[in-house]
């Protein structure tokens, strides 16, 4: 009917056009094609809304055969919504000027291809539909990207299935892949455009230093388990890929300013332009701030209430406890493409943030992120097949401090790498990528992360791969990878291979089985760490130290210690001695704590335990220090000798189905085994130390003294207690020759095994509402190796992950009306967490997300509203996280 309506008001005008001339004079018209942005063919009897001021209809035409058409319209400002069954509407904006015609091309996507888009991440080099892909590959698309107003990019992801989202802060975020998540995380392989975008040397991924806002984003795809044989290291849990769009193709200009609770403000632009038709640039920038959520560490306060200014100096005095709760971040990208063929493109880019004040986790407690800045500069060449880059990764710590320890952070590393890669078919069914990557990362902390290690720190990776697929038959492809890596670190070299069967009965459908072999090679913190983490107990440091190549051994022996072990004391400098109290010791002990109490008669009054007939004495013990309490707990094992590191692998073996069950149903299925050798855990206390029993302390200083309110007010009486209780030696490596307790990282011997299972839907209901979900399990959470019924100890190890998490989104889109409507429900269960120094049970939650759009009708603007947690059930998603309450932003976002 609205059809034929168009065609009776065409003829019309046939006959009305000489009355209409002098009013034609004062109107433009506006002249463009409807193509499928998959296939670039032209799309016929697509129709043509226009809405002028107000959205109000001002008229309409339908596509001829070769996709075109053309509408009169008076000078003004409007909007074009194209619509087509099967395909999901697009609206663009056009000025129209008097006398003169407006060329536009419309790109409509149709359902399949929003279902089932054209990915790159599961085999580089190479363009295929997701669900042709040998690995499951998830995507969010810009759309889905610049509707949400969102402070990190990790908000985006949070939904997709098999993704493990830790958020910290307001920007701060840890993300992983099916599990072994950490504070100070690096597990994930994060890539922007083909770049690697962690920390260089630290190896982590700091998701609010990353320079591309979201107006710079294409699409983001996150690869779903090990994908060590093409990206060779720390590719083992999986790939995040930001994919950014080139100013060629989108030379679009934008700006948005988003301000809400916790007084944040952010504002974010991009300006592109095409410099002729075969060249572009682009510039765009971002700036943050916010009230950050509080969280007080028990752990830093103490370190601030033993220390002393006139011993650690003023400046460190300060910073110990100081957190700086005011969030801020700005920063930018620079851009060039230059694209002379339909083949060939030549990309420089380059970009920086500052993180100037932030509060971040990290495996030794909080750290204050204060001027930290992370650029990058980026060239990358592609003809045919042939593709290469190199690109530089550079860090700048600023005045960053630990925030237990009040010593700064130092870190000026870089990454610099290069990589060639080239494919070649083979005949009609058969084809090759291959590809050498050279990786050279530079720590340069001054001293400050790798402290003694600081001259020999450096790391080369090479690397070489070859990937092939064979199409067996018509429906089946055989895909086989193979990547060998050297690392100038590691003894022997890793081999990672790759094997996959695709099957696709149909069209956008495929059911695969694969087998992977990844590894993980040891970071720079694993292999030259050195940082004192606190100086609160005077006799017994406490200190974060990477495995040399010789590994970390208890080889020599000393008769009459505990376990015939050596220990090294502050008491008997220049010697090990047997790991036992003495009387020598203990009077030494006693003097140090006398001079501190500036009551030199201690000295002499609890000398010489045992002195006196039937008294009683203090007992001292082997113990090691718990981090989280503060305490020393007995250790009734002792030392474990920690051999060289070497890579942790992955065997992956996984069954998967991908594909439209019609046209606007999506379904995924993953089920997975993975079996993890030579786990690299987290920071653990290794060394065990010597001191003296509490209780036993106490009942020998009150035989001596008398009890608490006599010689001693309660309160003194406690401290000299205390100060008799700590360490008079530690247990050292055989490489050490302090009384530093150590806490460093070990392979696990025992393998980790377990199975997990990925699920997910998208239903296109109809051209405006969609449903999505999700849900993940996996069989174990943690592995308490000495089956203690906990998973707190140094020989477990823990998912830092949930067994099942889930989450049910419903979407409504209209781009006639310009609203978009969503709701988002997500859920993570209990789990237990084991990272460094934060060791506790992290409590389920859900929480409720809700979005609201709206393009305005009198200019190209949209305003947003985003709402996280919307109930505000606070909820804390990490030990020594804060807890995270609702947020609320609304954003407006002009487009030029």
């Amino acid at each position: 009917m609205r059809r034929s309506l168009v065609r009776i008001s065409s003829i019309l005008g046939l006959f009305l056009l000489p009355a209409a001339a002098p009013a034609l004079a004062q109107q433009g018209s506006v002249t463009g094609v409807v193509l499928d942005a998959e296939t670039m063919a032209p799309i016929a009897e697509a129709s043509i809304t226009v809405l002028g001021a107000g959205d109000a209809q001002a008229g309409g035409v339908f596509t001829n055969a070769q996709g075109r058409f053309t509408v009169q319209l008076p000078a003004g400002s409007y909007s074009l919504v194209a619509d087509f069954i099967g395909f999901a509407q697009n609206r663009i904006d056009v000025q129209v000027s008097s006398g003169a015609t407006t060329q536009v091309e419309v790109l409509l996507e149709s359902t399949v291809l929003q279902l089932d888009p054209i990915v790159v991440t599961g085999s580089p080099g190479v363009e295929e539909k997701a669900s042709e892909s040998a690995s499951n590959i998830v995507t969010v698309s810009s759309t889905r990207v610049e509707e949400r107003v969102a402070l990190s990019p990790v908000e985006n992801v949070k939904a997709l299935p098999g993704v493990d989202v830790v958020q910290s802060g307001l920007t701060s975020s840890n993300v992983v892949v099916r599990g072994f998540n950490n504070v100070f995380s690096g597990a994930l392989l994060v890539m922007t455009d083909n770049r690697y975008a962690s920390v260089p040397s630290l190896r982590f991924n700091a998701f609010n230093m990353l320079p591309p806002n979201q107006f710079d984003v294409q699409r983001i795809e996150v690869l779903l388990g090990p994908a060590s044989a093409l990206y060779g290291p720390n590719s083992a849990n999986g790939v995040m890929h930001m994919i950014t769009s080139s100013p060629i193709d989108d030379p679009s200009s934008k700006i948005s300013f988003s301000a809400g609770e916790r007084s944040v403000f952010q504002t974010q632009f991009r300006a592109a332009t095409q410099l002729g038709e075969s060249a572009g640039i682009k510039v765009s920038g971002s700036y943050f701030r916010g009230d950050e959520w509080e969280f007080i560490d028990p752990a830093e306060v103490q370190e601030k209430e033993d220390a002393d200014p006139s011993v650690i100096g003023q400046e460190r005095f300060d910073n110990i406890a100081n957190r700086d709760f005011d969030s801020e971040r700005f920063g930018g990208e620079l851009r060039f493409d230059y694209r002379p063929g339909e083949d060939t493109d030549l990309i420089i880019a380059a970009g920086a943030n500052n993180l100037a004040n932030s509060v971040e986790l990290t495996g030794i407690g909080g750290g204050q992120a204060v001027d930290w800045i992370y650029s990058y500069g980026q060239v990358r060449f592609r003809t045919g097949r042939t593709f290469a880059q190199a690109f530089i990764n550079q860090s700048d710590a600023g005045d960053t401090y630990f925030l237990r320890s009040g010593l700064p952070v130092i870190d000026k590393s870089r990454t610099i790498v290069g990589q060639v890669q080239q494919g070649l078919a083979v005949g009609d069914r058969v084809d090759l990528v291959g590809g050498i990557d050279l990786q050279f990362t530079e720590p340069r902390t001054e001293g400050s992360i790798t402290g003694s290690n600081e001259d020999s720190d450096e790391i080369t990776e090479i690397g070489g791969y070859l990937q092939a697929r064979i199409e067996l038959t018509d429906n089946i492809n055989f895909l086989g990878s193979a990547r060998v890596d050297d690392h100038s670190e590691l003894a022997d070299p890793v081999f990672s291979p790759r094997a996959a069967l695709v099957f696709s009965p149909a069209d956008n459908q495929s059911f695969r089985v694969s087998y992977n072999r990844a590894f993980e090679t040891p970071t720079t913190n694993n292999l030259f760490l050195d940082v004192v983490q606190s100086t609160r107990i005077p006799t017994a440091p406490v200190r974060t130290f990477g495995v040399p190549s010789s590994g970390l051994t208890f080889d020599e022996m000393c008769a009459g210690g505990f376990m015939n072990l050596c220990m090294i004391s502050p008491f008997a400098p220049g010697s090990r001695i047997p790991a036992m109290g003495s009387t020598s010791l203990w009077n030494a002990l006693v003097q140090v704590v006398a001079d501190g109490a500036g009551n030199p008669a201690l000295a002499v009054a609890l000398s010489n335990p045992g002195a006196v007939p039937d008294e009683p004495t203090p007992q001292d013990y082997l113990g090691r220090l718990d981090t989280e309490a503060g305490v020393f707990v007995p250790d009734p094992f002792g030392p474990e000798s920690i051999q060289r590191l070497v890579p942790t692998t992955r065997n992956n073996f996984e069954v998967g189905y991908k594909g439209l069950l019609t046209d606007r149903l999506l379904v995924s299925v993953d089920l997975y085994s993975q079996q993890v050798r030579n786990f690299i855990g987290p920071l653990r206390v290794e060394t065990p130390t010597v001191q003296y029993d509490p209780a036993t302390v106490a009942a020998f200083v009150a035989s001596r003294v008398g009890p608490p309110g006599t010689t001693l007010t309660a309160e003194q009486f406690e401290a000299v207690v205390r100060g008799l209780s700590i360490p008079v030696g530690t247990v050292a490596p055989d490489q050490r020759n302090s009384s530093d307790v150590i806490l460093t990282y070990r392979n696990f011997d025992e393998d980790v095994n377990f199975w997990g299972t990925d699920l997910a839907f998208q239903f296109l209901a109809t051209d405006q509402l969609s449903f999505s979900g999700s849900y993940s399990f996996v069989s174990e959470e943690c592995f308490d190796f000495n089956e203690n019924g906990e998973c707190s100890d140094v020989v477990d190890i823990s998912l830092n992950a949930p067994q099942n998490k889930g989450s049910l989104s419903a979407r409504w889109a209209d781009q006639v009306s310009g609203v978009t409507l969503e709701g988002r429900v997500r859920f993570v269960d209990e789990f237990n967490m084991n990272s460094g120094v934060y060791v506790g049970t992290v409590e389920g939650y859900q929480k409720f997300d809700a979005n609201v759009g709206y393009r305005l009708p009198f200019a190209p603007a949209t305003v947003t509203l985003t709402a996280t947690n919307l109930f505000n059930a606070e909820y804390r998603e990490f030990v020594g996280a804060p807890e995270v309450g609702r947020l609320f932003l609304a954003r407006l976002t002009y487009e030029f």
